[in-house]
C-alpha cells in the first residue's frame, strides 16, 4: 500500500514537473503575441525581443485582427479630421457672425440726426419701459445705436434706469441730450424745484438738457410754474424749459408768460394726427417753439395706412421709418419709442429715407385726425 502510494506521488511530481515545464515554453509565446496584437510595431528605439528571440513584428496576427485594427485607425483619423473640420467650419461661422454684426453697426450708425437749436432731431422714447433690466438695455442699445436724444419723465418710473443706462454707455454726457418733465401733481413753484432736483437724483446728472410741463392740468398754473422753470434754468439745472400736450391757446399764454424762452412744445404727431395749426403757430418768428412728436408711428399704426405702405414699397423701406421721415421733412423732432434692438434699428434707418414732394402731398394728404393719447383731463377735451 505504501509502495502504490509513493509510486503515485512520484508520477503526480512528474506530471507537474512536465507541465511546468510547457507553460515556461508556451508563455513567453503568449506574451508576446499578446505584445503584438495591442502593440503592433515599436516604431522608435530597439525592437523588443521575446525569450525565444522573436521580435513582436515577427508574430503572426491573424488576417481578422489587422482588419479591425486598419479600421479603427482609419476611423480614428477620420475622426480627428472631422474634428479639425467641424472646428474650422465653427471659427469660420464665428469669424462671419462678427463681421456681419460689425458691418450691422457700421451701417446703423452711419447715419446721424440733423441738430436745431443744440437738440437732436431724431431721439428714444422710454414711455412705458418700466422693467428695469429692460429699460437699461433698451437705451444702451439706443445710445450705441446712434440715439443723441433721450426722452424720460417723472411719471415714467423709469428715470433711474435711464441714468444707469447712460453712465455704462461709452458717450460722454456732453454727447447726449437729456429731457424729463415734472408730473401734473408737483407743478406749483416749490413742487417743480423738488421734483427736478429728485429727477436729477435719479437720472444721476447734475442738469439736464430739457425739462418739461408734463401736462398743464393738476397744480399748473402758468405764471406759478413757469417762474419754478426760470429758476431752474439760472442756476443751472435745466438748459430748456419744455411744455407738453399745450394747445395753440395754452402755448401762447406760455409764450407770453414766461421769464425765459419756451423751447419745445412735446405733442402726440403722426401722419393720422397731422398737428397743422400747432406747427404753423410755432413757426412763427416771435413763438419759435420746437415741436417734438411723441407716437410718431402711431404705436405702429402706421403699417396699416395704404398711402404709408405705398410710399414705403417706393424707397424698399417700412410705413414706420416713412412716418418718421415725414415728421422729419416738417421739421418736427421725433422720439419713438422701442424695445428690442431691431426696432430701434429700425427707426433709426429711418434717417436714410429722402421723401420727394410727391410722397410728401401723398401723405399730407391723408384727412384723418386720430388720437391714440385721449385722456379726460386733456386740454382740448
Amino acid at each position: 500500500m505504501d509502495d502504490r502510494k509513493s509510486d503515485t506521488d512520484e508520477s503526480d511530481a512528474e506530471q507537474t514537473r512536465g507541465v511546468t515545464s510547457v507553460l515556461r515554453r508556451v508563455l513567453p509565446i503568449g506574451a508576446a503575441f499578446a505584445f503584438g496584437y495591442l502593440f503592433g510595431k515599436r516604431s522608435e528605439g530597439t525592437p523588443v525581443v521575446d525569450e525565444m528571440g522573436m521580435k513582436p513584428s515577427e508574430i503572426e496576427v491573424p488576417d481578422a485582427v489587422e482588419k479591425a485594427l486598419e479600421r479603427e485607425n482609419e476611423q480614428k483619423e477620420r475622426g480627428e479630421q472631422d474634428e479639425q473640420e467641424s472646428q474650422t467650419e465653427r471659427d469660420s461661422k464665428a469669424e462671419q457672425a462678427e463681421s456681419n454684426r460689425d458691418e450691422s453697426a457700421s451701417e446703423v450708425t452711419a447715419f446721424s440726426a440733423p441738430v436745431t437749436h443744440g437738440m437732436p432731431m431724431f431721439g428714444f422714447g422710454t414711455y412705458e419701459l418700466e422693467d428695469y433690466d429692460q429699460c437699461v438695455e433698451s437705451v444702451k442699445t439706443a445710445i450705441e445705436t446712434g440715439y443723441r436724444h433721450i426722452d424720460t419723465a417723472e411719471g415714467y418710473d423709469n428715470e433711474s434706469a435711464v441714468g444707469d443706462a447712460i453712465a455704462e454707455s461709452d458717450v460722454s454726457r456732453d454727447e447726449l441730450f437729456v429731457a424729463t418733465k415734472v408730473s401734473p401733481e408737483n407743478l406749483d413753484f416749490d413742487h417743480v424745484l423738488t421734483s427736478a432736483e429728485e429727477s436729477l437724483e435719479r437720472l444721476g446728472l447734475d442738469y439736464v438738457d430739457l425739462l418739461y410741463v408734463h401736462w398743464p392740468t393738476g397744480e399748473y398754473e402758468a405764471d406759478d410754474t413757469l417762474e419754478a422753470f426760470a429758476e431752474l434754468r439760472e442756476e443751472g439745472l435745466i438748459r430748456e424749459i419744455g411744455v407738453s400736450n399745450f394747445t395753440v391757446e395754452l402755448l401762447q399764454e406760455a409764450v407770453e408768460t414766461a421769464e425765459e424762452p419756451i423751447f419745445a412744445n412735446q405733442v402726440e404727431m403722426h401722419p393720422m394726427l397731422q398737428q397743422n395749426d400747432l406747427r404753423e403757430f410755432c413757426a412763427q418768428d416771435d413763438v419759435d417753439v420746437e415741436l417734438v412728436a411723441y407716437s410718431p408711428i402711431a404705436r405702429g399704426d402706421v403699417a396699416d395706412i395704404p398711402e404709408l405702405r405705398a410710399v414705403a414699397e417706393k424707397h424698399d423701406a417700412t410705413p414706420t421709418q416713412v412716418s418718421l421721415a415725414w415728421c422729419r421733412e416738417k421739421g418736427v423732432t421725433t422720439i419713438p419709442k422701442a424695445t428690442g434692438r431691431e426696432h430701434i434699428q429700425e427707426n433709426w434707418r429711418s434717417l436714410g429715407v429722402e421723401l420727394d414732394e410727391e410722397d410728401i402731398e401723398k401723405i399730407d394728404a391723408i384727412d384723418r385726425e386720430e388720437r391714440l393719447v385721449d385722456p379726460d383731463r386733456a386740454p382740448w377735451n
